[in-house]
């Protein structure tokens, strides 16, 4: 029996080709070098380090895209405030009265640059009404140090193009948390500090209940219209406290080729259309 079972497996003989195919494969796997097991603690390392590379990637674009650093305040009797990131580039519009407001209502003015979101205000229907008499239209800024000379020059150039009595101020970029923080927008409260420093019988709430144009015509009755520097907030607000009652800036674009609670009735943040 065990003549007959060698005698079987002595007929047996391998496929050449499966021979060296097989030996081929032994000998590559002999070369291979065994792969580095990485360490549970060293994955969760890299997976933690990645987490925080993307939050502050975040972070900076949220800065950089939606944090405000410089203002365009239009006021006429209409107070409008825009506020643009460091693209100057409009990321909320705010109205400080109900003509501004109703100004405001259904214009596009998020991510427009500024110049073309100012031609935006001014040519709407609504404007009109304010623009076609004596109104006078006021452009103040208030900027960075960095965006400052490049917007306050571009603001003028705007200025000098739109007409209607139109000019601009500059103003610090300090007083727009304080304006904001009496209900005023930034060329308005300008405006008021002005008066102030000129007219000691007046309080800010006095400045707070007038028109712009009055506030205009007071300051121009008191020599005061060619007065364009940044008033002396502190001082005045010292001198002047608040009381109840009567008592008490692409930059080189052409502007002629575009193509708390205190806060604002409605703070347009993300105002871009229906």
């Amino acid at each position: 029996m065990t003549n007959k079972i060698q005698d079987a497996f002595d007929n047996i003989k391998a496929d050449p080709r499966l021979t060296e195919s097989t030996k081929r494969y032994l000998s590559e796997k002999r070369r291979e070098k065994p792969r580095p097991q990485h360490h549970p603690v060293m994955r969760l390392a890299v997976s933690a380090a990645c987490a925080v590379f993307f939050m502050i990637m975040g972070a900076f674009g949220y800065s950089w895209v939606l944090e405000p650093v410089s203002y365009v305040s239009i006021d006429v009797n209409p107070s409008i405030e825009l506020a643009l990131n460091r693209s100057n580039r409009v990321i909320s519009a705010a109205a400080y009265n109900i003509e501004g407001e109703e100004i405001l209502e259904g214009l596009s003015l998020r991510w427009k640059k500024y110049s073309e979101a100012i031609h935006t205000v001014i040519e709407s229907e609504g404007m009109s009404v304010y623009l076609s008499g004596e109104g006078e239209l006021v452009l103040t800024v208030a900027a960075d140090e960095n965006h400052r000379e490049e917007l306050e020059e571009g603001v003028s150039r705007c200025a000098g193009h739109i007409g209607h009595d139109c000019h601009n101020e500059n103003a610090d970029l300090g007083t727009v948390s304080q304006a904001h923080e009496l209900g005023l927008s930034l060329g308005k409260y300008n405006a008021c500090l002005k008066l102030l420093r000129y007219d000691s019988s007046i309080t800010m709430e006095d400045c707070k209940n007038m028109s712009m144009a009055e506030i205009l015509i007071r300051l121009r009755k008191l020599g005061a219209d060619d007065v364009t520097d940044d008033a002396g907030t502190d001082d005045v607000i010292k001198e002047n406290p608040i009381k109840t009652g009567t008592d008490g800036s692409d930059q080189n674009e052409n502007c002629r080729n575009r193509g708390e609670d205190n806060t604002p009735l409605r703070q347009r943040k993300g105002h871009h259309g229906h």
